[in-house]
């Protein structure tokens, strides 16, 4: 694990240099972040679609998993709207409430922490905690609050939000896999081990995205932005675990350990590149990374050191 954080961190370095060289790192960034929606993201859903195995007490937990997340995003959408002092501060507030980081940093961990078959849930959870695909609710929110500077479309009111949400890559890769599965298609055999090694990918090109992304300004935040931050991280990283673990109790339901730990993640990478790329509060969205990150995998790193 320690070779993995130091191989996330030449990443990040390296992502920075290329922000300080380029003339448009907002371009690279909005680049990466199509490479991912288009590649990546639809060969780790197949993965998934294709290896996992799904029973009765697994679709219970993720009934939970979907309620839980539906709960988060819905209390960080309150919060952005009356905790937000402008539309660019409350969709970081939003989006970072809503949106841990269950595949960049979340595959990697997964990976590490539980092997592939904890991987395939982790890319099922990722995905499809809203039920409908991640990656469309990303675009969606991301086009709700842009900001006049924008390199992503502005796409306010409901209809475009669903448009969003329902019609891309992701879901077309999931719908294809469910299909060959359904007709008795197996290509586990081609898919099984290049999986594992697409997870912690997104580990790497997640913190290349960071690096071209973050805001390089100096730290100036005000008491309003640390206590807006301090709430944020708690509702990210307390409520939906908190909901999750709630749910199980109250109906008996086993939730895995994947589930918990991708529950727990910290505020969602692409929340710096959402940001650069919709022209939202860069500088909050930085801070809210910045805190939450560490304390998660020091977390993490401390329990699997526990753990032996």
């Amino acid at each position: 694990m320690l070779i993995s954080i130091a191989a996330w961190l030449v990443c990040f370095a390296i992502g920075v240099a290329l922000q300080r060289r380029l003339r448009d790192p907002q371009r690279a960034s909005h680049l990466i972040f199509m490479i991912v929606l288009w590649v990546l993201s639809p060969l780790v859903v197949v993965y998934a679609y294709t290896t996992v195995v799904l029973r009765p007490e697994l679709l219970a937990a993720f009934a939970c998993v979907i309620v839980a997340t539906w709960t988060t995003l819905l209390a960080g959408m309150l919060w952005g709207r009356f905790g937000g002092r402008e539309r660019r501060e409350s969709g970081v507030m939003v989006f970072a409430t809503g949106m841990g980081n269950s595949a960049t940093l979340g595959f990697p961990l997964t990976t590490l922490t539980f092997g592939g078959p904890g991987l395939a849930l982790a890319v099922i959870y990722a995905e499809f905690q809203y039920l409908l695909p991640t990656d469309g609710v990303v675009l969606g929110l991301g086009r709700h609050y842009a900001g006049p500077h924008s390199r992503g479309l502005w796409a306010p009111g409901l209809r475009q939000l669903l448009r969003s949400w329902l019609v891309n890559p992701p879901v077309i890769a999931g719908v294809a896999a469910v299909t060959l599965r359904l007709l008795g298609v197996d290509i586990s055999a081609v898919v099984a081990p290049v999986g594992p090694a697409i997870g912690l990918l997104f580990g790497l090109i997640g913190f290349l995205q960071i690096g071209l992304a973050i805001s390089l300004e100096p730290l100036a935040h005000d008491r309003g932005d640390v206590w807006r931050a301090a709430l944020t991280i708690a509702l990210r990283c307390g409520l939906m675990a908190l909901s999750l673990l709630a749910l199980g109790w109250l109906f008996g339901i086993r939730i895995p350990g994947v589930f918990l730990l991708l529950a727990a993640m910290p505020v969602a990478f692409n929340t710096l590149v959402v940001s650069a790329v919709f022209d939202l509060d860069r500088e909050l969205a930085r801070l809210l990374v910045a805190v939450s990150t560490p304390l998660v995998i020091g977390g993490v790193l401390i329990w699997q050191l526990a753990a032996g």
